[in-house]
């Protein structure tokens, strides 16, 4: 897929941080994912889950995050991180320097199953996106 450059990228807070394309990247892939997960995500924006507010923390919401950061790589089935992919989304539009710290911090969870570990990445990038 194109550049999500972290659509989610994960994460990414501001608008500062996207190109109109990725903002259309990021919409569809969170629509899609509304769609897979259900309609009580129908609601959420890109904006909105770029902002990264992180009341929500129930189950279907990290799975939802899962799904979100599993479609351009970010993350594998099992809720790995692929640091590569990471890095290279990460480093569009900021240097390979900062995407290497952010992968660096964020690379590795904990977690009970593939939802789990994917909201800690999503968390994770979140507190420190300050970095990019």
């Amino acid at each position: 897929m194109k550049t999500l450059a972290v659509i989610c990228a994960l994460f990414i807070g501001t608008h500062a941080f996207f190109t109109a394309e990725q903002h259309d990247i990021a919409n569809r892939l969170i629509q899609q994912c509304a769609t897979e997960i259900g309609e009580e995500f129908r609601e959420i924006s890109a904006e909105r889950f770029i902002e990264g507010n992180l009341g929500r923390r129930d189950d279907k919401f990290k799975c939802f995050v899962r799904c979100v950061l599993s479609k351009p790589g970010f993350i594998d089935a099992a809720g790995e991180v692929n640091k590569e992919i990471l890095i290279e989304k990460l480093s569009k539009g900021n240097t390979r320097e900062k995407a290497e710290m952010i992968a660096e911090l964020c690379h590795k969870f904990d977690g009970t199953d593939a939802c789990q570990k994917a909201f800690g990445l999503y968390e994770c990038y979140q507190k420190n996106k300050s970095i990019l």
